[in-house]
């Protein structure tokens, strides 16, 4: 490295080893140089840089190589596909179609970068667009697992069961044992759900749901000893230290989290209609700063070894580098939500880092809330409790214990939103959420479909529509089979009462 600083080969791999060690400055470091390396035309490892710079949320980093590209350039157009996701993972699906229409009209039809231009389409609120475009990536190849799976879930079939047929012939085609086999079921319990067929509905969820939870390393106790500890050592004491630094009146974030499927998107779409506020989608930058803080992979559920290491960082530094990072989000508002479920767990430390932070709960009925991530089919190994009705409701127990403790030591930072108020009387619920976090309440922000912004999570499809009850109660249509996780529940609620 000293003799050839520029090899790309040697900053990718010493970036991979300095992570193995656990050191984040490094390892980003030589991600950082490997990006510059690329820039002088070595477009064929594009993919591989990107996705270190996306390891390490360095979006503008991204943004910035992908725009300096030669777009021309046939090992642009391989790479095309991996490129145009992880643009529109980083709020730039209008930058992704882009780069899809540029390729498209300089080469022949690509069914991935055909699901990526309808998925870009899906986010961006073009619904029928994205329709028509999933429909022609499956006609440039009928095998096409995730193509069958996002449809599914994007928009219900016309007549009902009308792609029953060619999801079935997909899964015959595809080795049984293979995990995309979990795709296909959730797909198939997708429509069997829309025509009310529920007995076929729930048998494709339960086979997908097996599938994929055998391919994760979920602990479900492992995550109780981490959320008793967090509320063991975060505590009001700790969130109020005097030394914290004082809050900065000019740019006020505002934390959305929850479990997933519980309104968080819903909740973010009405706040970042107001005048004053953006709306900044699932942010990782509060986790990065801890990372920078800390020189290490700050993991998404703290254990007891990493909060020992988090008290020995200055998190008044940390708030200074989040506001550093997310200065560009506000769009001259004072108001930024970061909807990020993964602060959950980090919300005293948020607290403490930002004093003028407010962070907001979402918390939904029990059954559905845990209803809503079982029939979810998460893309990545994130919310590994979410497959078995067990560990669902273990999940929710603690996660609602863990809602209740930072009520108790910070109600002044932290409210709890039901979803059920929410959306049963938007007005009421928004009002009261506005005047929580100092915002003047403009009631035409509960007209959620005037809010055109680009949407990358599971509920991009739903949140185009205006806001429903439809969610209350869902669980009840698949009652029958829900008794194991009803029971978890009502004996986990006895014991915590």
């Amino acid at each position: 490295m000293r003799a050839e600083p520029g090899r790309l080969y040697v900053r990718m791999r010493l970036s991979l080893l300095e992570q193995a060690f656990g050191h984040y400055r490094r390892s980003r470091e030589h991600a950082l140089a490997a990006a510059d390396a690329v820039r002088s035309g070595r477009w064929s490892q594009i993919g591989s840089v990107t996705a270190r710079l996306l390891a390490f949320d360095e979006g503008e980093a991204l943004h910035g190589l992908i725009r300096a590209a030669d777009w021309s350039s046939v090992e642009i157009a391989r790479n095309s596909p991996l490129l145009a996701q992880q643009l529109y993972l980083t709020d730039r699906a209008d930058m992704a179609l882009d780069l899809i229409d540029a390729v498209f009209a300089k080469a022949a039809d690509s069914e991935h970068l055909s699901y990526a231009r309808a998925n870009a389409l899906r986010y961006t609120g073009r619904l029928d667009e994205a329709t028509a475009e999933y429909e022609r990536c499956l006609s440039l190849q009928p095998n096409y697992v995730h193509a069958h799976w996002a449809l599914a879930y994007h928009q219900a079939s016309d007549p009902p069961l009308s792609r029953i047929e060619r999801i079935e012939k997909t899964q015959a085609a595809l080795d049984p044992a293979s995990p995309d086999q979990a795709y296909l079921h959730y797909a198939l319990f997708k429509e069997y759900d829309a025509a009310d067929d529920a007995d076929s509905a729930w048998r494709h969820l339960m086979a997908g749901a097996q599938i994929k939870r055998r391919t994760l390393r979920y602990d479900s106790a492992a995550e109780q000893a981490d959320f008793e500890a967090v509320m063991r050592s975060v505590d009001a004491d700790f969130i109020h230290d005097p030394r914290s630094t004082l809050p900065n009146p000019d740019r006020v974030p505002i934390f959305v989290v929850g479990m997933p499927r519980t309104g968080t998107t819903l909740l973010e779409r009405i706040l970042g209609n107001q005048s004053r506020a953006a709306a900044g989608g699932e942010l990782r930058d509060f986790n990065t700063a801890l990372c920078l803080a800390t020189d290490g992979f700050v993991p998404s559920s703290p254990t007891p070894a990493w909060l020992e290491r988090l008290r020995a960082i200055d998190l008044a530094g940390v708030g200074d580098e989040y506001l550093r990072r997310t200065a560009d989000r506000y769009a001259g508002g004072r108001y930024l939500i970061d909807k990020n479920p993964m602060n959950f767990a980090y919300a005293g430390h948020v607290a403490k880092a930002l004093p003028q932070a407010k962070i907001l709960c979402l918390r939904r009925n029990a059954m559905d809330a845990c209803f809503s991530n079982l029939k979810e089919l998460f893309t990545n190994a994130a919310y590994g409790y979410s497959y078995d009705q067990a560990e669902l409701a273990d999940h929710y127990a603690r996660f609602s214990a863990l809602c209740d403790h930072w009520q108790r030591a910070m109600p002044e930072r932290f409210l709890t939103v039901d979803y059920e108020d929410l959306v049963s009387d938007p007005l009421s619920a928004s009002d009261r959420i506005a005047g929580f976090c100092g915002l003047a309440f403009e009631p035409d922000s509960v007209d959620i479909t005037r809010n055109r912004t680009a949407v990358a999570t599971a509920s991009s499809s739903q949140v185009r529509q205006p806001i429903h009850r439809r969610g209350v109660n869902a669980w009840r249509k698949y009652e029958a089979y829900l008794q194991p996780l009803q029971e978890r529940l009502d004996r986990a609620a006895s014991i915590g009462s």
